[in-house]
């Protein structure tokens, strides 16, 4: 507060002490003490001020239900009469029984909390997330503030206390896209390709020049006095290889048409969980990047640097680039599934190479015999040539087409035509009403539902 409030004060009791009144001197002395206690709260109120947020899990399935604790401790002997929190919160998640209000600027909504803390207390609020978004959400700054006892003043710290929450993307049965739930892509299945076991043991041998090191026996090697790799039990398995192909298609609310791209990353999902289940050897590869906000790039500030240094820097920002790229060879363990649905959920709309070059750089990687499915909403000659190619190659090739017109008949190619805006709208009105959940208003929230076959487990 201003200086001239304590000037007031002190000639108050100045003059008092003169004219000898005792009551001008109380009131001196209690404006004083007013302000002395109004600076002190206003430059102690947020020392020791310890804000904290944890959820119950990280990573959720679409439709769970985490819990979003906050704790707000004062470390001090001043205690506080009031302290408001705004934590910024994904516009796109629900929070049961809380009206938020909505942050035009980052499109984003404030969860506000109102405390009142003694001396060295610690009060914890818990607040229940309905996980209704497939995504990576980010959950902070905060913004804290608190003052005096009498309202004068208030004092108002930020915190860069960004946390993430990865959710899970809709998985559905393949018959509500109009698929068959055992055969989906043919009748006639394509040969198994040879494997082998890791977890297997049925011998050792002499270790031969290319062997990894998980796969030497120690025991058996120290019996040998020499190197001893183990021997796997060989097994077969069916390959099936997932393309994605993502567009930005232009919308005029979004940038992209968001419709199609949940729908085409729900397609992908479904049709993973379904091979795995059914013992395929799943992978995935798509033309585009994760989005993975944990990853602090390192970038220079402006200042000049070396050609070592700058060298440095790129080669980190090439890796943490490499990181991001969506390229999952075909396994079939749960791990697989795990990492197929956490990919998905990574998934953002980015102009990177076309599906054409993905295809025609990862034909000749792939294991003899593999079912390829292409989820795309466009198809071209050139993507044409490229699955034609595939075809020569041994494999068996498979279209899921999504958009609002009718999927193209091609003469060597199946194609299935998944739906468009329409089907993706359904699916989740059929979401919520099973569900009981109430669908936000059309335009408002960018919603993704997952619906959780039975033997469905991550």
């Amino acid at each position: 507060m201003s200086r001239q409030w304590y000037y007031v004060a002190i000639a108050i009791i100045f003059i008092s002490l003169l004219i000898r009144q005792p009551l001008l001197f109380l009131v001196g002395l209690l404006v004083l003490l007013i302000l002395l206690a109004t600076a002190i709260w206003i430059r102690y109120c947020l020392h020791d001020l310890r804000y904290t947020r944890e959820f119950s899990q990280q990573r959720a399935l679409f439709g769970e239900e985490i819990t979003l604790s906050i704790s707000l401790e004062n470390a001090k002997m001043l205690p506080l009469p009031w302290v408001e929190i705004e934590d910024t919160v994904p516009r796109s998640l629900r929070f049961s029984g809380r009206n938020l209000r909505v942050n035009m600027s980052t499109n984003s909504v404030l969860l506000e909390s109102l405390f009142s803390l003694r001396w060295y207390e610690r009060v914890t609020r818990r607040y229940t997330v309905q996980c209704l978004a497939r995504g990576v959400h980010t959950f902070g700054p905060t913004r804290l503030r608190s003052g005096d006892v009498f309202g004068f003043q208030t004092r108002e710290e930020s915190l860069s206390n960004r946390q993430f929450l990865l959710v899970y993307p809709m998985v559905v049965p393949l018959t509500s896209f109009g698929l068959p739930a055992r055969h989906p892509f043919g009748d006639q299945r394509t040969p198994r390709r040879l494997l082998e076991d890791p977890s297997r043991v049925v011998g050792v041998r002499d270790y031969a020049y290319g062997d990894e090191l998980r796969r030497i026996h120690w025991k058996a090697t120290a019996r040998a006095m020499q190197l001893q790799s183990k021997v796997y039990q060989p097994t077969t398995t069916y390959t099936l290889v997932l393309f994605l192909n993502v567009l930005a298609n232009i919308d005029i609310y979004y940038g992209i048409h968001p419709e199609w791209q949940e729908l085409a990353i729900c397609a992908a999902a479904s049709v993973a969980n379904w091979a795995i289940d059914q013992g395929f050897a799943v992978g995935l590869y798509a033309n585009t990047r994760m989005y993975m906000p944990e990853l602090s790039m390192k970038t220079s500030s402006g200042h000049e640097e070396d050609e070592d240094e700058a060298g440095k820097v790129d080669a980190i920002i090439a890796d943490q680039l490499k990181r991001r790229r969506i390229h999952l060879p075909p396994a079939s363990n749960e791990e697989q599934r795990k990492r197929i649905m956490e990919v998905l959920a990574r998934i953002h709309a980015y102009f990177g190479s076309s599906i054409e070059e993905l295809l025609q750089r990862e034909r000749t990687r792939l294991p003899a015999g593999s079912t390829v499915v292409l989820v795309t909403s466009t198809i071209s000659d050139q993507l044409l040539d490229s699955l034609a190619r595939m075809r020569q190659s041994g494999h068996t090739v498979a279209i899921l087409f999504i958009g609002d017109t009718p999927a193209p008949k091609l003469p060597t190619i199946p194609v299935y035509h998944i739906g468009g805006e329409d089907t993706w709208k359904q699916l989740l009105a059929q979401y919520a009403t099973e569900r009981g959940i109430e669908q936000p208003e059309s335009g408002e929230q960018a919603v993704e539902r997952l619906l959780i076959p039975a033997g469905f487990r991550l």
